[in-house]
This record gives C-alpha cells, sequence and structure tokens, in this order.
C-alpha cells in the first residue's frame, strides 16, 4: 500500500498531465477523424488508459510516447478508410509511416514547434526532423498550411 501523500502526488501528476495533453490529444484526433463523437471515444479513452496504468507508466522510459501509442491504436480502432474530413490527412497516412505522418500533422498541418510535438509525442526532436524529411522527399508539399519548425 502506498504512502497516503505518494497517492495524492500520483494523482496530482496524473491531473496535470490530463490538463496539459487532453486539448491536444483532442486538437490531434479531430484532424485525424471526422466525426466528434469519435475524436471524444478516442482521447477519452486513452486518458482512461492512462489513468488505469498511470503507476506503470511512470516507470518506463518515456510515459509521453506510450501514451502517444494508445491515442494513435484509438484513433485506428474508431475510424474507417478515408475517415479524416480533409483528404489530405488521409493521404498522410496512407502514404507515409505513421511517425512522419503524426510529425507532419502535428507541424505543418496544426501549427506545432517541433520541439513541442516531440515532446508531445515521446521523442526526440531529431526524429521529428527525421520524419518531416522523409514526408518531404515522398510527398511534395506535404499539407503544409500553418507550418512552424523551429524547437
Amino acid at each position: 500500500m502506498r504512502p497516503r501523500a505518494a497517492l495524492a502526488a500520483t494523482d496530482l501528476g496524473y491531473a496535470a498531465f490530463t490538463e496539459r495533453n487532453h486539448p491536444r490529444y483532442t486538437r490531434y484526433a479531430h484532424a485525424r477523424l471526422a466525426q466528434a463523437a469519435h475524436v471524444t471515444a478516442a482521447v477519452n479513452a486513452t486518458l482512461m488508459y492512462a489513468q488505469e496504468d498511470w503507476y506503470w507508466l511512470l516507470g518506463q522510459p518515456s510515459l509521453a510516447a506510450d501514451v502517444w501509442e494508445e491515442l494513435r491504436y484509438q484513433v485506428r480502432a474508431v475510424s474507417g478508410a478515408g475517415s479524416a474530413q480533409d483528404p489530405d490527412v488521409n493521404r498522410l497516412y496512407d502514404r507515409l509511416p505513421e511517425n512522419s505522418a503524426d510529425s507532419v500533422l502535428l507541424c505543418h498541418r496544426l501549427g506545432f514547434a517541433v520541439g513541442e510535438a516531440a515532446e508531445l509525442m515521446g521523442l526526440e526532436i531529431a526524429t521529428v526532423h527525421a520524419g518531416l524529411a522523409v514526408a518531404h522527399r515522398a510527398l511534395p508539399q506535404p499539407a503544409e498550411r500553418g507550418s512552424r519548425t523551429h524547437s
């Protein structure tokens, strides 16, 4: 049994994590999914996963990466083929590796700085830059609305 102070600190950590990431997860899911109910379901299921496995996640090398993988899973679980409202988003995920597509979506479509996208996905900044480079080689001008590439 954990001491009450440790439990309160852990609950506070989860609450801070949720407060910081819920809006960002929602923006990502909204870009990937056409229906608001699917967005809500994917984000809520992801945060429920994080809450239920919080102690385990705290011991992992990258809590952010593990929860991001869960969000991706939840988005895939509620989506059908071509589920985004924007066909350019569907094209990203059809033609690119998932990390590259996520990097383009976050940085070029949603306007996240590379450093913030890396932090959100639990990746190194260099990995996001590499994902963007893959996208730029594979797709000419990969949906660059709202581009922000500084760290």
